[in-house]
């Protein structure tokens, strides 16, 4: 949810603007975590909320790689953070990053750190990287932590874009198929069944079946429409309550076909992220509570709350983990052999790595499975629809 503020920065200077946060604690502990003195802070309204995403659309995961890889370059060389910044400035061809780099400049010129500029962007750029450039400013590793920042968002921009092209499929074949049904339904079919009535014939019951879909969808099918529309504002609305997310992403991880993959995006995000904070050097219990933000599944979530409960209570990481059963046991085991090792992030990193090529193998056999699955599909359609048109024809035939 976002927040608006109004604060005093470092610098004594008057600064408004809005943020995104679990809750209004996590938007208070944001705000004092920058060193800003907080005059006012709520919750934004719906219509405010609305009309700031349409406003403040976040980067593209590609752009931000692209971003934090030539940036921490620039910073790696010596640069200084506001020439760095003007060259981005000048070679991006993105609007919206020309935008928050224009931002960036300005915070940056003032005073202000990276973070706090980043954070003064509002929507645009994710928490998760504002967090970790803060961490990095204050270990003084601003470009390592950029450079690591670039590869994780890279590899996230694979893993969606990877489903995407998966999802493009299904959806252009389910568009045809339905392009298909409605121009049969409501010309050819109806043009053959008038023959068949002039001529005195009767219509098969197959026909009659066809005739009655066709007429439904011309009388009903704008309700029909509106009906979908209605059911997806639904889960939309929905997705936004606690207690109805975690029945929908506990529903979406007990779907077939779907449920492994999806549990080893969670699993690869979960690993990768923890990995980039472990090499940032940030103690456990800040980096789950980073952690609850991004794996992007409310029962992941509360898996890790309850873990995280454990851990504060002195228990190790891999058994708080190894608890809640949500993660596989080779992820546990490495989480052991890690702690013991001291090599935690490397494994963490690797057993990433490994969970993210899961996630390419799953979503090419879902692939595999859907196109002849949809080809069948669509072979019964076009059948029954050949039949619904050669029985009135033989029909006809018979009358003549």
């Amino acid at each position: 949810m976002q927040f608006s503020y109004k604060v005093i920065d470092e610098h004594y200077n008057l600064q408004i603007g809005v943020l995104e946060a679990v809750d209004q604690e996590a938007a208070k502990k944001i705000i004092l975590d920058n060193k800003w003195q907080l005059i006012e802070l709520k919750k934004s309204g719906k219509i405010f909320n609305w009309m700031n995403k349409a406003i403040e659309t976040k980067l593209s995961y590609e752009t931000i790689a692209a971003f934090c890889t030539q940036m921490g370059m620039l910073i790696r060389t010596g640069t200084n953070l506001v020439k760095g910044l003007e060259i981005l400035r000048v070679q991006t061809k993105d609007k919206k990053l020309k935008k928050v780099i224009a931002s960036l400049i300005t915070e940056v010129s003032k005073g202000s750190s990276l973070s706090a500029a980043m954070q003064a962007c509002g929507a645009s750029l994710p928490l998760l990287l504002i967090n970790l450039v803060k961490v990095g400013e204050e270990s003084g590793q601003l470009d390592s932590v950029l450079i690591n920042m670039a590869q994780y968002y890279e590899r996230e921009n694979f893993i969606r874009k990877k489903i995407a092209s998966a999802s493009i499929y299904p959806l252009l074949l389910t568009v045809v198929m339905i392009g298909l049904i409605v121009f049969f339904l409501n010309f050819i079919l109806p043009e053959i069944s008038g023959l068949i009535t002039e001529t005195g014939g009767e219509l098969p019951f197959l026909t009659k079946i066809m005739l009655g879909s066709a007429a439904f969808l011309s009388s009903r099918g704008l309700f029909l429409v509106l009906g979908f529309v209605a059911l997806g504002g639904l889960y939309w609305r929905l997705q936004g309550i606690p207690k109805y997310r975690l029945i929908i992403d506990a529903t979406k991880l007990k779907i077939p076909l779907v449920s492994k993959t999806l549990k080893n995006v969670i699993t690869a995000r979960f690993c990768r992220t923890m990995a980039l904070f472990l090499k940032a050097s940030i103690p456990i219990i800040p980096i789950l509570d980073n952690l609850e933000k991004v794996l992007g599944n409310e029962v992941s979530r509360q898996a890790l709350l309850r873990a995280k409960e454990q851990i504060i209570k002195g228990k190790g990481l891999a058994s708080a983990f190894r608890e809640e059963k949500f993660f596989d046991e080779m992820v546990i085991q490495m989480m052991t052999i890690g702690e013991e090792t001291g090599q935690l992030d490397n494994l963490m990193e690797e057993i990433g790595e490994y969970y993210d090529k899961q996630v390419e193998i799953g979503i090419s056999r879902m692939v595999a499975l859907v196109e002849p699955a949809f080809t069948i599909i669509i072979g019964i359609f076009v059948g029954l629809m050949v039949i619904s048109v050669a029985l009135p024809l033989f029909t006809l035939s018979e009358n003549l």
